[in-house]
């Protein structure tokens, strides 16, 4: 073919060869450009079908316009050829750019953030790419990934992948099928659809290709490497693999794809976290290291059952936690009931770390106290469950922002459940860490499995509460309420939730009462102040609004809950100027992170008259989870883009994963 002209291209030299043809360096002789022209095999084209869907394919790709994205420039025929011409990158292929040892983790960020961007832009215009590996990502000059052959990926048929899934011979000798075949998710080799999830399992084994110079999954045959993929845990990451990239490697590879990332957005957005080491960032004006939100250590010290009795002072206040006292174990046991260090000292530390952080509500010298802990001893399981917890109660208490810190409390909790399985403590964080994904049906079974150890963790009967009325399962709500308040009537959250769940089933009234009666208590309480603005914002009663948010702390005004209640009321307002400024890009980036409040950004952008960012951003809100349909029909902070034409798209989308739910619940098809 050197030298011969296929329709407008003149072919000058051969680039490579695959499993859908030959790949050519040529020229567009109408633009005088250098072009990539992929001639697609005979074997591909013999089958009409296949030949149509996989030209389809290409020119829906065709549309994909992205710094990391190959350009496909054209799909047609000539001379009864099918070819594709797309963008000519020059640069090495990233398969042939991983050192024995793998690349170093600043390159593996950089080239994985850049890989993650491109699958985003595809996934969210509903391009599959079906084949990511090493050998289909180019390193051009100046350090940008390049993906190729997005859409292009051959499909086999079924024949063909029960064949390659059995095969005995050594993959040394197979054709390229050998390096798809180990960045397959395990559903692909179960031959059941490919989505969006399948490519976050590839590059989870890029990912890890990148960080250690191999592959999460060894075998020499198809059939040893398909049993490992299907059934094995990848093989441990070396010590120098940082904790932060290690916990978004191993939710990549998760053998189930819900209990993946469900976007590829949010693993650039990790991968760039790790990138700018602002893994504790807290924020403009949040850098403060203590924050005390008396009835929040109220509902931390309701968790420490092993004592009985636990006293707990609020603003001077003597309360008894009315918490039914255990039989003492028949073997020693932490003032939390897990299981204790073999070293004293560490156990020591423990306890230095949950005073800090119970009486005092002081973070940072708890995460201190609870490292030691853990240094002293590794398998210390309890101590690193807490520890793993104080990352997710810095994102909680709207303080921090980072994603990251989600990552980091999941590496350090499956480390703790690898020493000791039966940890509530670190199976609660399993079930936060799902709600925090948008996962509110993995959440619930993981916090299901933690009150099956304590079945009076307050905490983990909180977050179950608020699983369920994500998902719009308001009964279900009420009753984990109603054990809440069982076990302890002056649990804050108890109230807040409760108003939380009145408002939702449209009693605005009865939501403000609730909150109010926490604030009874604790008057600065943020968990209940904000909501307090809200609900009046919601009944356009705003001088109420302004004074409820007066009631928080002066230190406490530039949290991210408090920003967003005030970037609410500001729009509310009409004061427009100074509620964009209060929006900006961090705040913005709060709500993302925090499911519970992506909802108030798309109020936010409602109020603003911004329709199609307040539509994103309920899309968005929904994504992380929030399915309170009833709830988003009837919000009066909505009200102004319910005839858009998203609006119903989503929540019908909502309505169909619960039917699809109900059905699976039924064993129905």
């Amino acid at each position: 073919m050197i030298g011969r002209r296929l329709g407008p291209y003149h072919i000058e030299a051969q680039l490579g060869a695959g499993g859908m043809g030959v790949v050519y360096r040529a020229r567009d002789t109408r633009l005088e450009r250098p072009v990539a022209l992929k001639l697609i095999g005979e074997r591909l084209v013999a089958d009409e079908t296949a030949r149509q869907r996989l030209l389809r394919e290409a020119r829906n790709a065709s549309a994909l316009n992205h710094p990391h994205i190959c350009t496909i420039y054209e799909v047609g025929e000539a001379e009864g050829q099918a070819y594709i011409a797309m963008e000519h990158v020059e640069g090495q292929p990233l398969g042939t750019s991983i050192p024995t040892q793998g690349l170093g983790v600043e390159a593996v960020l950089r080239y994985g953030a850049q890989i993650a961007d491109a699958l985003a832009h595809a996934h969210d215009r509903g391009i599959i790419h079906r084949d990511l590996k090493s050998s289909n990502v180019v390193i051009a000059p100046g350090g940008r990934a390049k993906v190729l052959d997005f859409g292009l990926a051959q499909r086999l048929r079924a024949e063909e992948l029960a064949e390659a899934t059995r095969s005995t011979a050594s993959l040394a000798d197979a054709s390229g099928l050998a390096g798809t075949l180990a960045y397959m998710a395990p559903e692909l080799l179960r031959a059941e659809p490919a989505d969006a999830r399948s490519d976050i399992w590839a590059l989870g084994g890029l990912l890890y290709e990148m960080a250690t110079g191999e592959m999460p999954f060894q075998g020499k045959t198809g059939f040893e490497l398909t049993s490992a993929i299907l059934r094995e845990a990848p093989s441990p990451l070396p010590a120098r693999v940082p904790a932060g990239l290690r916990a978004i490697i191993q939710r990549c590879l998760a053998k189930e794809p819900g209990q993946r990332y469900q976007r590829a957005s949010e693993i650039r957005a990790a991968l760039e976290a790790l990138q700018s080491g602002e893994a504790v960032a807290a924020g403009p004006g949040v850098a403060a290291p203590r924050r005390r939100y008396a009835l929040w250590a109220l509902a931390v010290a309701l968790l420490l059952i092993g004592g009985g009795i636990v006293a707990a002072v609020i603003r001077g206040v003597p309360f008894n936690i009315g918490i039914t006292k255990i039989e003492k174990p028949s073997e020693p046991r932490l003032s939390t009931g897990g299981k204790p260090s073999a070293n004293g000292e560490a156990n020591e530390y423990f306890e230095k770390g949950l005073h800090f952080l119970i009486a005092q509500v002081d973070i940072p010298r708890a995460t201190e106290m609870l490292e030691r802990a853990i240094r002293l001893d590794p398998r210390f399981a309890e101590a690193r469950a807490w520890y793993g917890y104080t990352y997710l109660l810095r994102v909680d208490a709207g303080l921090a922002n980072d994603r990251a810190l989600i990552y980091r409390a999941e590496e350090e909790t499956r480390t703790a459940l690898e020493t000791d399985p039966s940890s509530g403590r670190a199976l609660a964080n399993l079930g936060i860490i799902a709600f925090y994904g948008g996962r509110t049906d993995q959440c619930k079974v993981e916090l299901q499995k933690a009150l099956q150890i304590n079945p009076k963790d307050v905490d983990a009967l909180a977050w179950l509460e608020t699983c369920h009325q994500f998902s719009g399962e308001y009964e279900a709500a009420k009753e984990v309420l109603r054990r809440m308040m069982d076990l302890n009537p002056l649990y804050f959250a108890s109230r807040w939730l409760l108003g939380e769940v009145r408002k939702d089933l449209g009693d605005t009234a009865g939501a403000i009462q609730e909150f109010e009666k926490v604030l009874e208590v604790d008057e600065h309480n943020v968990y209940a102040a904000v909501p307090l603005a809200r609900a009046h914002v919601q009944q356009g009663n705003l001088a109420a609004a302004r004074a409820a948010l007066e009631r928080v702390r002066p230190e406490d005004r530039n949290n991210f809950i408090v920003r967003l209640g005030r970037a609410l009321l500001l729009a509310a307002e009409g004061k427009v100027e100074r509620a964009r400024k209060e929006m900006d890009s961090e705040l913005q980036k709060y709500a993302e992170v925090a499911p519970y409040s992506t909802i108030l950004a798309a109020e936010y952008y409602a109020l603003m008259g911004e329709a199609d960012k307040a539509v994103d951003w309920l899309d968005r809100a929904v994504q992380n989870g929030d399915e309170r349909l009833e709830w988003f029909q009837r919000d009066p902070l909505l009200a102004s883009i319910r005839n858009h034409p998203r609006f119903k798209q989503i929540l019908d989308s909502i309505a169909f994963r619960r039917q699809q739910r109900r059905q699976a619940a039924t064993g129905g098809g």
